[in-house]
């Protein structure tokens, strides 16, 4: 979790969840892979684990401190909608950017049906919060 990004279209990434699997060509280049991959097996760095996925329930009241707006992307080092990610967990990421409404989140996924359908069953097909931004990326 950063609370300053060189990412130059957000200010903070915040990852509740950190590694992945490939699910499509669009995987080939992921930089979060070769980072993630650098430091396994090194003991007590954050991705000692390498890229497996791993969920960082701790890492969920986060964006509640950050008192300043910002712009945060979320998962900068995973996908929230991998298969393996159960609901519950999904919605615990939700509540705490729905509790933290002064930030704007950018949530990116290349599932994009399995992110359709959780927003249409969270939300029943009402609006998504105007704070969190949802998109695809190929």
């Amino acid at each position: 979790m950063a609370q300053k990004s060189d990412i130059e279209w957000t200010d903070a990434t915040w990852n509740p969840v950190t590694g992945c699997t490939k699910v499509g060509p669009g995987c080939d280049n992921c930089y979060a892979k070769r980072f993630a991959e650098r430091w396994r097996g090194i003991p007590g760095h954050p991705y000692e684990q390498g890229f497996d996925l791993t969920l960082w329930p701790s890492r969920l009241k986060q964006p509640v401190l950050w008192k300043k707006p910002r712009m945060i992307f979320v998962n900068s080092m995973s996908d929230l909608f991998h298969k393996d990610i159960d609901r519950t967990f999904i919605d615990a990421v939700f509540d705490a950017m729905e509790q933290a409404d002064w930030h704007v989140y950018q949530v990116l996924t290349k599932r994009s049906s399995l992110m359709r359908n959780y927003v249409r069953k969270r939300y029943d097909g009402g609006p998504i919060p105007r704070h969190i931004w949802l998109g695809v990326s190929v």
